[in-house]
């Protein structure tokens, strides 16, 4: 019985600390407190976003270059694979401006690079934006409007397996830095924004590997053994 008490409370402080990540604006995607296993990160994004008046489509454009493949090192750590030849790290996305709130109706992802595996410089991974609504799809003005959200669902690439294949969904966080811009981001999807190579641009897993689940029932179970301790050292 002890130990079920102690899983339960494992659950609730997991699914406590997930719900508790202040949310700087009510459009951020839930993403998991911590980034999943694997992940590859891009830098020196452009961001370029065009609107057109007429149609209320806005296009969304971001690139750079790939940078880094981190993936778990099997005994709880991370490994740092910095690619031999960086290559493009692109997304696309469209938005739709025509209803009340914007939606995102289409977009693609690809990332490209040589991470040291046989295939020499390559397509990473390919892949499709989930369609949708602010905070559920897409997500943007946290970070004083620096950093938008999305979701992906990989469809090619030589890391296709180790995102979750076809059936998964991935996270992706990019930060703009608008700071000195002349055309900064301000919340509002119906006027063209940019910004010149000051982004970043991060791909991760929604699902974590065992190894990340051991982590955080461990780092969980000593917490509620430290808080037990306490309680008891204050009873004497």
């Amino acid at each position: 019985m002890k130990i079920l008490r102690i899983l339960v409370l494992v659950f609730s402080m997991v699914s406590l600390l997930a719900n508790s990540q202040s949310k700087a604006s009510p459009t951020d995607i839930n993403f998991p407190p911590v980034v999943y296993l694997p992940d590859l990160t891009g830098q020196l994004v452009d961001l370029g976003y065009s609107y057109n008046a007429g149609t209320k489509i806005g296009t969304l454009s971001a690139d750079g270059l790939t940078t880094d493949y981190n993936i778990s090192d099997g005994h709880g750590g991370i490994t740092d694979i910095v690619l031999q030849d960086p290559d493009t790290y692109a997304l696309s996305a469209t938005i739709n401006n025509s209803g009340a709130t914007p939606v995102l109706t289409g977009g693609t992802l690809s990332i490209s690079g040589d991470i040291g595996d046989g295939h020499g410089d390559t397509f990473l991974l390919i892949a499709t934006l989930v369609t949708g609504a602010p905070g559920t799809a897409f997500g943007y003005g946290d970070l004083g409007n620096d950093e938008f959200q999305f979701k992906f669902t990989p469809t090619g690439g030589t890391l296709k397996s180790a995102f979750g294949g076809n059936t998964a969904v991935g996270g992706i966080t990019l930060e703009a830095f608008f700071s000195g811009s002349s055309d900064p981001f301000t919340g509002s999807w119906v006027s063209n924004f940019g910004n010149t190579g000051t982004g970043d641009m991060d791909s991760f897993a929604m699902i974590p590997e065992p190894s990340s689940i051991v982590l955080v029932l461990v780092g969980s179970i000593l917490l509620v053994g430290g808080y037990r301790c306490r309680r008891s050292a204050l009873r004497v």
